[in-house]
């Protein structure tokens, strides 16, 4: 896609070119046209003069005085040149010497106009016309050579597109610069926008010009109104598990109560219920701690965020005491968004810790643009056949473990979000061995 610069810069220079080109073919044109009129009329002038210097001899010869014959006329090949007819009669300029000039049909009164090829090669200009004088009609032709004016017009092209081009080249440049300035703001912009992924600000600055005014408020609204329904959402979620949580507990209460009047059976799968609600409140709660209230579209800064994350899950697991290392690649940063990485890192570090014996170690680096996430712990593992079925949702592998089964299906969907790749293998350290890969992420140093 050709940018908005590169339009204006091609628009442009087509532009000056078509303009350059009409102006040149207009002034050439112009000087042709009014530099030809200009020797019509001397040519007309120097016809009249000749008719105006005949003479006539009493035995009805035709011949012209001396003095108005110009001395031009008399200098051979001088490029000016003249022949009258009459009758039988013809007389010609010196200046053809032992050639001739090409005589047209032309009626009284009539003037013919023409370009034809003179002597030594010359290219003149001809006009003709017919009189009437001594009661005779005579035929009067004078020629001008134009091999000078072409020669002067083809000098005058040379040079003015010679100018033209440096014309051209310096408005180019004027506009480039021109231009640049005027779309500075959107660079701006641009930059904001990157600020505004990295979390670094929470909306567009409207200091920008009145045409793209509209876009920035429009982007701004639609931040705003973004933040807030995540807000309203996760706010509704916590608020949701909190206030379910001492209803169930007291549910849990009368199932496990015998002095309930009901059947044991049915108090059995009421509390074997009420616990499985209870759990996916848990997990709810788990995932708004770990998740917190980040900017939407922050990215994610693994050496900032993970120790954070990594120190909430030791809290969630005092009990069992255990050792979570990390090794992450440092000055990494990602163009995902902050809050799918950590549900991301979340659920699958909860899921190594819960199935854990004491260790958790989570490794993530770059490979080739790639961001590699390993995490591993030391638990009993899963077998081939349970690796297979471990990200379909709802599906748990221990049943007597406490859990929802949506972990690493929420894992999976976040991975195919980003068309990344996600395997399980069996770790060194004995348990499992989480291996995902996300290429859409851009990761700089």
């Amino acid at each position: 896609m050709r940018s908005l610069q590169n339009r204006l810069h091609s628009g442009l220079a087509i532009s000056l070119f078509v303009l350059i080109i009409l102006i040149l073919w207009l002034v050439n044109t112009s000087i042709s046209r009014i530099t030809k009129q200009m020797m019509l009329t001397r040519l007309e002038h120097d016809a009249q003069a000749l008719l105006a210097g005949l003479q006539q001899s009493p035995e009805g010869q035709l011949s012209l005085k001396k003095l108005q014959v110009g001395h031009i006329y008399q200098q051979v090949y001088s490029g000016h040149y003249y022949l009258i007819s009459s009758d039988k009669i013809q007389l010609r300029s010196h200046s053809l010497w032992d050639q001739s000039l090409e005589q047209p049909e032309v009626k009284l009164g009539q003037i013919i106009v023409h370009n034809i090829n003179g002597p030594d090669g010359q290219h003149l200009l001809q006009w003709t016309s017919r009189f009437k004088r001594f009661n005779k009609t005579i035929t009067i032709t004078v020629a001008e050579d134009t091999t000078a004016l072409l020669s002067a017009l083809q000098t005058f092209n040379l040079y003015f597109a010679l100018v033209a081009f440096i014309v051209l080249v310096s408005l180019l440049l004027i506009q480039g610069w021109i231009v640049r300035q005027s779309l500075r703001s959107l660079s701006i912009i641009k930059q904001e926008l990157l600020a505004l992924s990295t979390g670094e600000i929470k909306s567009l600055s409207k200091q920008v010009p009145s045409e793209i005014y509209p876009l920035v408020d429009e982007v701004n609204h639609l931040l705003q109104q973004l933040a807030k329904q995540l807000k309203r959402s996760r706010n509704s979620t916590g608020n949701l598990a909190h206030s379910l949580k001492n209803p169930l507990n007291l549910l849990m209460q009368l199932a496990e109560s015998e002095d309930a009047k009901l059947p044991r059976a049915i108090r059995d799968e009421l509390r074997i219920n009420t616990q499985q609600i209870l759990q996916l409140m848990e997990s709810e709660l788990k995932r708004a701690r770990l998740v917190g209230s980040g900017v939407p579209g922050q990215r994610f800064l693994p050496q900032k965020e993970l120790p954070g994350l990594i120190d909430v899950l030791q809290r969630v697991y005092h009990d069992k005491a255990l050792n979570i290392e990390y090794n992450i690649m440092s000055e990494l940063e990602c163009s995902a968004d902050r809050n799918d990485m950590l549900e991301l890192f979340g659920n699958l570090l909860d899921n190594a810790c819960k199935w854990s014996a004491g260790k958790v170690l989570c490794t993530v680096y770059d490979n080739e643009g790639l961001l590699i996430i390993q995490i591993e712990d030391n638990g009993i593992g899963c077998d081939t056949q349970q690796i297979s079925i471990l990200t379909q949702r709802g599906v748990r592998v221990d049943e007597s473990t406490a859990g929802t089964g949506l972990g690493l299906a929420i894992v999976k969907d976040i991975v195919e979000l980003y068309l990344g790749d996600i395997s399980f293998s069996k770790s060194k350290l004995g348990g499992l061995l989480v291996y995902v890969s996300l290429p859409v992420l851009q990761v700089r140093y």
